[in-house]
């Protein structure tokens, strides 16, 4: 297997889908360093585990929403599509296809992915920019160091490199490639004619006895829906007052304990020569330090990088330690790194300076006073939780209290009033409370439901006013239209069933249709697959055509008004021969692309067993439920 995948190596396919591969690894390595904005108290939770490995709630929430950001995508189009599960679902695939590689004992090394490396990065270097320029970019334009993106690297070679072992030796049989371009190619033509009311003999309306016991079958469908008027109550900080203010003495404490979150780093502005080899890097180190001028010093023997601004966290640990520790004017003997040895020259420092405590107050205060708004705010509701259990009404808890109470009068289970509006779409998860409003009983209320924005919200129900039947008659006409309909429908079904029995009995189509005074029209010819807008015909009928399974049968479709007898005349393969090595060879690549998808999603399912992969379902949806209101803050956020 080994020697397979190392010749696997040389595949042009390999270094055709590397990059792309690249892009996501690097892309997956950005979003773990980016900074999300989850502020639930999940701090040990799992989202997801898979083998020894475990994926905390922090970790993933800063993935997504660095996706988010970077996909320009809102929170609330991220979580009513489902954008984190797929996003898990991604990591999830990714970790365990890399453990897979790793258990298979493929390990490429440094010479893989430096070949690679260079391969991927060639056309840059063709337009005249250094290679170490266009790692360097790639780098930081991705939040990693040198050493992060070799390592992502060869965890990607080493996946793409199991892929072609698992798919190798996949190729679609000649008879299949053969059969699904006869079936792609098939071409059908058909005749059909319309009955309409008009080929029914005329149907008397029935007496008001006869329609009064219909319309008792199909009463619920006019039936006036359900009402309910609903008192809403929200307990958020604004109901606390002035009793969560922080002291400008605790702001200044928590200031004084915390000073390093305040301090912005120290920054070297640092000029860089790679060399290939530590001699040459000592060559370039001896004669900077003779001119003074790196940049001088590595013409001709290695690569000299413009120098830029660099914070601790910039570089790698061993580089970052050396470049931080020398002067001005320093220039630093070579240190070795997986892509070369690098030669550094300190050009300037920038030190680090604390955010005075006035310029940060607000912050600290924002952040101290919304723990205590949210402890304080969860002993309220406790505490009107437990009046209304004691049995006193929402209206009353919310006058004892001082709080507002909204009330919603006379809605819908949508939440619309009569004239079909919503009332008061802004209260926070306004669907979500009517939804829990409609399943009360009169008066009592519901337990606390938590918004988005940590505030808690109670519904109850004040009055409730039950779906009502309507009047025969006011309704009369529009059931006397829809029982004349289902009578026309149902005796030409009839029609239709006796003239399916004469087609197949071998009387002529044009003769029946000659019958019923309908012209028999001809469809073209119309390729499987065709657009009906493009065949001409409806969809329903173009669907009825192919279902067919022989020439001169027939079926029936039955539209709104009118039922159509359609049948298959003609039904031909036509194989462009002037492009049939062309349609062989993309045919069996369609074919042959599918069954190797198919064969590594069944590698992914044993994988997802082999490696016992567990995704906290509750805690995912928890996280990221659909936010169909209030969640203009997170989107600004974005």
């Amino acid at each position: 297997m080994l020697k397979q995948m190392r010749q696997g190596a040389k595949s042009t396919v390999v270094k055709t889908v590397l990059f792309g591969l690249l892009l996501l690894a690097m892309t997956g390595l950005a979003l773990i360093g980016g900074q999300g904005t989850f502020r639930d108290v999940l701090k040990d939770d799992t989202v997801a585990s898979f083998g020894r490995e475990k994926l905390s709630a922090q970790t993933f929430d800063r993935i997504v929403h660095a996706t988010l950001r970077q996909q320009h995508v809102k929170q609330s189009d991220a979580y009513r599509s489902g954008l984190p599960h797929k996003i898990l679902n991604q990591k999830i695939d990714e970790n365990i296809f890399a453990m897979a590689a790793t258990d298979t004992g493929l390990q490429p090394d440094d010479a893989l992915a430096a070949k690679e490396i260079k391969e991927m990065i060639a056309p840059y270097v063709e337009k005249g920019i250094p290679k170490e320029e266009v790692l360097q970019r790639i780098e930081q334009a991705n939040g990693v160091s040198e050493g992060e993106f070799v390592s992502s690297l060869k965890a990607q070679i080493a996946t793409d490199l199991l892929f072609k072992v698992i798919t190798s030796g996949v190729s679609a049989p000649q008879q299949m490639i053969d059969d699904a371009l006869k079936f792609r190619n098939e071409y059908r033509q058909g005749q059909y004619f319309h009955l309409t009311a008009e080929n029914v003999s005329d149907i008397k309306a029935p007496a008001d006895a006869e329609l009064k016991s219909y319309y008792s079958s199909i009463a619920s469908e006019y039936a006036m829906p359900e009402y309910r008027t609903l008192s809403v109550i929200v307990l958020d900080k604004k109901i606390l007052g002035d009793a969560v203010k922080v002291s400008d003495d605790r702001l200044k404490q928590y200031y004084d304990e915390n000073i390093n979150d305040y301090k912005t780093p120290e920054t070297r502005v640092i000029a860089e020569a790679v060399a290939k080899d530590q001699a040459t890097a000592k060559a370039i180190y001896d004669a900077a330090q003779k001119n003074h001028n790196l940049k001088d010093a590595a013409k001709d023997l290695g690569s000299y990088l413009t120098p830029q601004p660099f914070t601790p966290k910039d570089l790698p640990h061993d580089l970052g330690q050396v470049a931080f520790n020398g002067k001005v004017g320093d220039i630093l003997a070579p240190v070795e790194q997986p892509l070369g040895w690098y030669v550094l020259s300190i050009e300037k420092i920038t030190p680090g300076v604390a955010k005075s405590f006035e310029s940060v107050k607000a912050d600290i205060e924002k952040d101290l006073s919304q723990d205590k708004v949210s402890e304080a705010l969860y002993q309220k509701a406790n505490k009107i939780d437990d009046e209304i259990g004691g049995g006193k009404s929402l209206s009353e808890v919310a006058k004892e209290n001082n709080i507002p109470e909204t009330v919603l009068e006379k809605i819908d289970a949508h939440g619309a009033g009569a004239n079909g509006k919503k009332q008061n779409s802004t209260l926070p998860l306004f669907d979500k409370l009517v939804a829990a409003g409609f399943s009360l009983k009169k008066g009592a209320a519901s337990q606390l439901i938590e918004t988005p924005d940590g505030a808690f919200a109670i519904v109850g129900a004040k009055d409730i006013f039950p779906s009502e039947q309507q009047p025969f008659d006011k309704v009369r006409a529009n059931v006397l239209a829809r029982w004349m309909t289902d009578r026309e429908l149902k005796a030409l079904g009839e029609k239709a069933a006796k003239i399916m029995d004469r087609l197949k009995q071998g009387e002529a189509f044009d003769k029946i249709a000659a019958e019923f005074n309908q012209p028999v029209q001809t469809t073209g010819l119309i390729q499987r697959g065709e657009a009906a807008l493009k065949a001409k015909l409806e969809s329903n009928l173009v669907a009825a055509l192919f279902s067919l399974d022989k020439t001169g049968q027939a079926t029936t479709v039955t539209n709104d008004n009118s039922l159509t007898i359609i049948r298959l005349t003609d039904r031909k393969i036509q194989v462009p021969t002037d492009t049939a090595k062309k349609d062989q060879e993309d045919m069996a690549g369609v074919l042959n692309r599918d069954l190797k998808q198919d064969l590594l999603e069944q590698y992914r399912l044993s994988l997802l067993a082999k490696y016992d992969v567990h995704i906290n379902d509750k805690l995912l949806n928890s996280m990221y439920a659909p936010k169909d209101d209030n969640d203009n803050e997170s989107d600004a956020e974005q």
